[in-house]
C-alpha cells in the first residue's frame, strides 16, 4: 500500500514520458490560483526509485506548486511492484485538462516497446478500446506536420483525422494551412478531402453508345495448298483458277462421285487426273 507523506520539491523528478508534453498556460493559471486560495486538495502519486521519487500523477500540480514557490507537496509513495503501470495518470487526465491525443499515442508507444506489448496489451494496460488505440496511432503514422498541429492545439483531433485521409502530401498540407488559419471544423475539411478525391479521381474514356465492341481475333496464317487433296507440298505445280461458286459447287459434286474422290494424292504427287470441263 502506498504511504503518504510530505516530500521535498527537489526530491522529485518530472515523468520521462509527460502525459502532456505542453500545458496550457490559462488552465494552468487557474490551478496555481485554486491552490493558492485551498492549498493542495489532492496528493501527487510518485515512485520510489532509491530515494528520488518520479511522478507518475499530479504532475501539473507539481509544476504549479513549484510556480507558487511551494518547497514540498503532499504525495502517495509507491513501491516500483505496487505501481501497475500509466492508466491512472491517463485516466486522472481525462477527468481535468484534456489529454492531448498526440501525448496520448507517444505514451502508448513508449509503453509498446518498452514492455513488447501487444494491442490487447495495451488496451488492458490503459483501459481504452481498440479503436481509441488505433485512431492515436494512426497519427503518429500520418503527416508530421498534421501531428506537430495537433500536438500545438493548432487544430482539434477530429481535423487531423480527416486530413490525414487525404493522400496526396502537397494538397493535405494546403488544406493543413487553411484548417490552421481558418478553424474549420472536421465536417467541412471532410468535405474538402472528398472534392479533392472526385476532382483527382481520373475520367474513363467514353465509348460511343452506337460502336459495338469489337474483341480483336487471332488470324491464322496464309499457306497454299491444294483446295481437294489438302496438301501442301510442291507449291510451284498449284494454280489459282478463277471459277463460279455454283460451277465449283458442280465440280465437288462430280469429285464425290468417282472411285477415287482425290484426283490429287497426300503427298502432291503429280499423278492428278484431269476433270471435265464444267
Amino acid at each position: 500500500m502506498p504511504v503518504t507523506r510530505m516530500l521535498q520539491l527537489t526530491e522529485i523528478d518530472p515523468p520521462d514520458t509527460p502525459v502532456r508534453s505542453r500545458m496550457d498556460d490559462a488552465k494552468l493559471a487557474e490551478l496555481c490560483e485554486s491552490m493558492k486560495q485551498d492549498g493542495q486538495i489532492h496528493p501527487i502519486c510518485v515512485v520510489d526509485q532509491d530515494g528520488r521519487y518520479m511522478i507518475k500523477v499530479g504532475h501539473r500540480r507539481y509544476v504549479a506548486a513549484s510556480m507558487l514557490g511551494w518547497t514540498e507537496i503532499r504525495a502517495e509513495v509507491y513501491h516500483p511492484s505496487e505501481w501497475n503501470g500509466d492508466a491512472a495518470m491517463i485516466a486522472e487526465n481525462r477527468c481535468r485538462e484534456k489529454v492531448n491525443p498526440v501525448d496520448e499515442a507517444l505514451l502508448f508507444a513508449e509503453h509498446q516497446m518498452r514492455d513488447n506489448l501487444d494491442e490487447a496489451g495495451l488496451c488492458a494496460r490503459f483501459h481504452v478500446s481498440p479503436d481509441y488505440l488505433g485512431d492515436r496511432f494512426r497519427l503518429l503514422r500520418g503527416d508530421e506536420k498534421v501531428c506537430d498541429a495537433l500536438q500545438t492545439n493548432q487544430i482539434t483531433f477530429a481535423v487531423a483525422r480527416e486530413l490525414n485521409k487525404c493522400p496526396d502530401q502537397e494538397h493535405r498540407r494546403y488544406l493543413l494551412d487553411i484548417a490552421i488559419r481558418t478553424g474549420y471544423s472536421s465536417r467541412v475539411m471532410a468535405d474538402h478531402v472528398r472534392q479533392w478525391r472526385a476532382n483527382a479521381a481520373p475520367t474513363p474514356a467514353a465509348t460511343p453508345a452506337n460502336d459495338p465492341i469489337i474483341e480483336p481475333q487471332s488470324v491464322e496464317p496464309h499457306s497454299f495448298a491444294c483446295h481437294f487433296c489438302g496438301g501442301h507440298k510442291d507449291p510451284w505445280n498449284i494454280v489459282t483458277v478463277q471459277i463460279h461458286k455454283h460451277e465449283l459447287e458442280m465440280f465437288e459434286a462430280f469429285m464425290e462421285t468417282l472411285a477415287d474422290p482425290k484426283t490429287c494424292s497426300s503427298n502432291d504427287s503429280p499423278t492428278a487426273q484431269a476433270a471435265p470441263r464444267a
